[in-house]
């Protein structure tokens, strides 16, 4: 990678970083995720986008483990619902994004969970 492409790909990442700072980690939702990944890919080439991946798959997972300690430490702070975020959705997406960074799903019983936490993700199966 040029140092160019470089210095576009921190500039892209400081953005994300700004922006899930300014509005929380777990924000960035899948439209913004993957117009991330494709301006990092046209730029710098697919590891840096699978590297991406994998700093957002962990941003999830660590959103929904501090959500399970807050409530597991202080109780259900919320009149409605335990969590303030969907606990599961996030370890979801982390668990998509896990697979994504990895090139994708190992062998065959990998990709029929992948598939299922894809559709799960994605509303389908919704009666």
């Amino acid at each position: 990678m040029s140092p160019f492409e470089q210095s576009v790909a921190d500039a892209i990442e400081d953005g994300r970083l700004a922006l899930d700072a300014k509005v929380g980690l777990g924000t960035i939702r899948q439209v913004e995720r993957d117009t991330l990944a494709m301006l990092l890919e046209a730029v710098a080439g697919p590891g840096v986008e699978l590297r991406t991946k994998a700093t957002i798959a962990a941003t999830r997972a660590s959103e929904a483990v501090h959500e399970l300690l807050l409530f597991a430490r202080e109780g259900n702070q919320m009149a409605s619902t335990a969590f303030s975020i969907s606990v599961a959705e996030n370890l979801a997406d982390a668990i998509r994004l896990a697979i994504d960074a990895q090139g994708g799903p190992e062998d065959d019983e990998e990709a029929k969970f992948y598939a299922a936490v894809a559709r799960y993700l994605d509303g389908e199966g919704e009666q």
